[in-house]
């Protein structure tokens, strides 16, 4: 699932900027951003301190994913 809220921090840059800053790959921003990777410790660290904000708030703050439904009782 692509990290909305990574892409509206990077705002009008390119994800090439963006990752020549970070001095990360590019493939490797490109793939956690589109949702295709998530980053290890060490680097969702150093994106959520790039962009100001907690690693919670960049990774886990989405409110569009499917939640486990309650169970229901009989």
């Amino acid at each position: 699932m692509k990290n909305t809220k990574m892409a509206e921090l990077r705002g009008t840059r390119s994800l090439r900027e963006v990752a020549k800053e970070l001095d990360i790959p590019y493939s490797t921003y490109a793939m956690i951003e589109t949702g295709h990777r998530f980053p290890r410790k060490e680097l969702a660290m150093k994106l959520s301190n790039f962009y100001g904000v907690t690693v919670d708030e960049l990774f886990f703050a989405h409110n569009d994913h499917e939640t486990r439904p309650d169970k229901q009782t009989a």
